[in-house]
């Protein structure tokens, strides 16, 4: 995988930051954190991937989702780390490199291959998945609470990538540490350390406002509705972008997706701000408008970008991008693209299932 080199300087984190971070990662702060620090809410969303907190879906299929995702969207930092976890884990080389080249030769229990293959198409989404893949999950013996919770892994497994990926992220040291001889030593300790944690379905978020209340409501019971809810709200209340631009650049990339459901709700959002139906759909067709600042005309084609990208062109971008923005907003943008992309592919589950 080609990677750049990371242009985002590490800085000091807020003590309540840190405090946060632990508690959500289990007492970890990865090295990526202090690069993102200044707009900690793109912090607390990209964490969400070590938390590994499940109601319905099988345990073991988090980290198995978060590598073939992380391969789908070729990043590197990703795709390193959770290769390294799945070791730890105890999946040996061999097949590690199965599940890379076809989850079917993968010698894995029907109902995880089944997973593997709903959650490669649901990050690819060209095309998106349809009912059909939904049902042929049942089939596998999962059942509509555990889809909706794999469909959530997978969504926020690309956010992780293109947050890694667009900043050009560092490998953790971890990935070293792991097959050094002391890391042998202590595999057994660090993978009781790293094993996901069941915990009993909760109550959905109250109050659930808009944007997106549909959303949440389908992965109710799930961690998933608290974590999907509060990264919304935390995102569109953030003062670093203005609340349009974080609009704009939702509606363009859930137009990319055909996802209708988002499409409506940023549509919605950008009525209140004081766009007409017709300035929203010359923007959406042209990417361009003369109604759009000098912000937005930067930030409406990179977030079409972060759909389908290539690794060089989009750390390229996003570097050209921190020229002509301040860091915080660079962040908060890729921030929001790499929301949108997730709750835009999330979606299928009012759709389908």
């Amino acid at each position: 995988m080609e990677w750049g080199e990371c242009w985002l300087d590490p800085a000091p984190m807020p003590r309540e930051l840190v405090a946060d971070l632990k508690q959500r990662t289990g007492g970890v702060v990865p090295a990526w954190a202090p690069r993102l620090a200044s707009v900690t809410w793109v912090v607390g969303a990209n964490a969400v991937g070590i938390q590994e907190r499940v109601a319905f879906m099988p345990l073991g299929l988090w980290d198995l989702i978060g590598f073939v995702v992380s391969q789908d969207n070729s990043c590197r930092y990703c795709y390193g780390i959770t290769r390294t976890i799945l070791k730890v884990l105890g999946y040996r080389d061999a097949q590690v490199d199965r599940i890379e080249r076809d989850v079917h030769l993968a010698e894995l229990p029907p109902a995880h291959e089944a997973a593997l293959v709903f959650a490669r198409k649901l990050s690819h989404a060209n095309p998106r998945p349809v009912a059909a893949d939904c049902d042929a999950l049942e089939r596998a013996g999962h059942d509509r609470a555990a889809v909706a919770e794999i469909a959530c892994v997978a969504a926020f497994a690309g956010f992780s990538n293109r947050i890694a990926t667009c900043f050009a992220i560092p490998p953790e040291t971890f990935e070293r540490f792991a097959v050094s001889p002391i890391g042998r030593l202590l595999r057994p300790i660090i993978a009781r350390q790293m094993r996901g944690k069941r915990v009993p379905p909760v109550p959905p978020p109250s109050p659930n406002p808009d944007p997106f209340a549909r959303l949440v409501a389908a992965v109710a019971g799930s961690p998933f509705a608290r974590i999907v809810r509060d990264t919304v709200d935390q995102a569109m209340a953030s003062p670093v972008l203005p609340r349009r631009t974080k609009l704009l650049m939702i509606a363009v990339i859930a137009r990319a997706l055909g996802c209708a459901y988002c499409e409506g709700e940023a549509r919605a959002g950008l009525g209140v701000e004081g766009l007409d139906a017709g300035a929203i759909d010359e923007i959406l067709t042209n990417l361009g408008s003369p109604k759009l600042d000098r912000r937005d005309e930067l930030l409406v084609p990179f977030a079409r970008e972060t759909v389908r990208y290539q690794t060089v062109a989009i750390q390229r971008r996003t570097r050209e991008l921190a020229r002509e923005l301040t860091t915080e907003e660079v962040i908060e943008a890729v921030g929001i693209a790499a929301l949108a992309n997730s709750i835009a592919r999330l979606s299928v589950l009012l759709e389908t299932c």
